[in-house]
């Protein structure tokens, strides 16, 4: 019973044992990597600290006196070693990719070191990349400080230094690294610039229509206006990240990231007029009853479809495919109308409800005809009758003389 319970006991240690030991120890896919440091020559270097690295964990060990050292490394996983040596030093990582039970060669050269100094004709450069590369691979890449820089040891061998700065054309040069003393490289730069010609278009326009007085701002830099064709430039430094801002009345602004070399640049931009609602109210008064009508166009003056109408604030129709709705008129008085569309919102439009116009029939007197107080003859008969009396008369005459 004794020994059972013991057993029971050693298993419960083992169990909690093996469950504090790092994941990396525990598991089963360690492997145990041999690393072998040597020079170029094959000599081997011993004492020197030969750190591994993977995603969560690490291993570490000292070179013996045949430069080698044993690691435990997971085998499904990407590991990088690196050395700290007083004598000798690896620029960069060796990196092993699924490593098994294998012995990898980790070559090493001795020290050097390397300043920079930096300046131009008004003294020391501040903030200068410097950046060291063998091989086409980058060994340090930094900024002078008071336009120096000491970027500590590196293996000794050919470098290309590259020097770089904001408005300065950019110096490379060749140096070699020795282990017997510093090398000291002195930089001179010189400010340049390079012209940036822009051209700016409207798309919706086909072909793309040329815009003429946008102003074009290079920040920190300065501002011009685009000429009749759309196009205009302007004097920039080189070798510089630059914003370039575009603004112009009823368009929207838009900025556009360009970086500059050490040649001259172009730079087509391409940008809308400002989102707009325009309201037309084909009639300002209505009588109450009616419906007032209403047309809406974008920035372009292209119908708007499916726009919001708000009558005093409260939605009550929506455009139709051409842009038009109706908006009845129930009360006396003004009323405003604005329009909506997604996030844009027009003027307000007034219109007045007015009452049906009244008619009244006006009366004219009649006048009463003034009696003619001439005593009527039939026209005409006067004369006759005159006419005729004479004749009588003659008749009457000439028969008395005959008797």
């Amino acid at each position: 019973m004794v020994t059972n319970r013991s057993l029971l006991v050693g298993a419960v240690v083992l169990v909690l044992l093996v469950a504090l030991l790092p994941a990396s120890v525990a598991g089963a896919d360690l492997v145990t990597l041999t690393v072998a440091v040597e020079t170029p020559d094959g000599d081997r270097v011993s004492g020197a600290t030969v750190t591994a690295e993977w995603d969560d964990g690490t291993a570490t060990g000292t070179t013996a006196s045949n430069g080698k050292v044993l690691l435990d490394v997971p085998t499904n996983a990407s590991v990088e070693l690196t050395i700290e040596h007083e004598t000798y030093m690896k620029n960069t990582p060796l990196v092993i990719e699924e490593p098994g039970e294998e012995t990898v060669d980790m070559t090493v050269r001795p020290k050097g070191n390397v300043d920079v100094q930096v300046a131009d004709d008004a003294g020391p450069v501040e903030d200068a990349l410097v950046t060291l590369k063998q091989d086409g691979t980058t060994v340090y890449s930094e900024r002078t400080v008071d336009g120096t820089l000491d970027n500590g040891p590196v293996e000794v061998g050919t470098y290309t230094l590259t020097v770089r700065k904001a408005g300065y054309y950019q110096e490379s040069t060749t140096i070699n690294v020795t282990a017997d003393e510093p090398v000291t490289e002195s930089v001179r730069l010189e400010s340049g610039s390079v012209t940036l010609r822009v051209n700016v278009t409207d798309p919706y326009f086909e072909p793309p229509r040329a815009l003429e007085g946008i102003t074009v701002t290079v920040v920190d830099e300065g501002s011009v206006n685009t000429q009749s064709d759309g196009a205009q430039q302007l004097s920039v430094p080189v070798n510089t990240p630059l914003t370039v801002r575009f603004e112009g009345e009823g368009y929207e602004t838009v900025e556009r990231s360009i970086t500059t070399g050490e040649e001259d640049l172009s730079l087509d931009a391409e940008i809308d007029r400002a989102n707009t609602l325009h309201v037309t109210v084909h009639a300002t008064e209505v009588v109450i009853g009616q419906p007032a009508f209403i047309s809406v166009t974008d920035e372009y003056d292209d119908p708007v479809a499916n726009a919001t109408v708000r009558l005093d604030g409260e939605e009550v129709t929506e455009t139709d495919s051409d842009g038009r709705a109706q908006i009845l008129i129930e009360d006396t008085g003004e009323h405003t109308i604005v329009v909506e569309d997604e996030d844009v919102t027009s003027e307000e439009k007034a219109v007045f409800g007015v009452t049906p116009a009244t008619t009244t029939a006006e009366t004219t007197p009649t006048e009463t005809p003034t009696p003619d107080t001439t005593t009527a003859t039939s026209p005409g008969f006067g004369p006759l009758l005159a006419l005729l009396g004479l004749i009588l008369a003659m008749g009457v005459g000439l028969a008395r003389r005959s008797d």
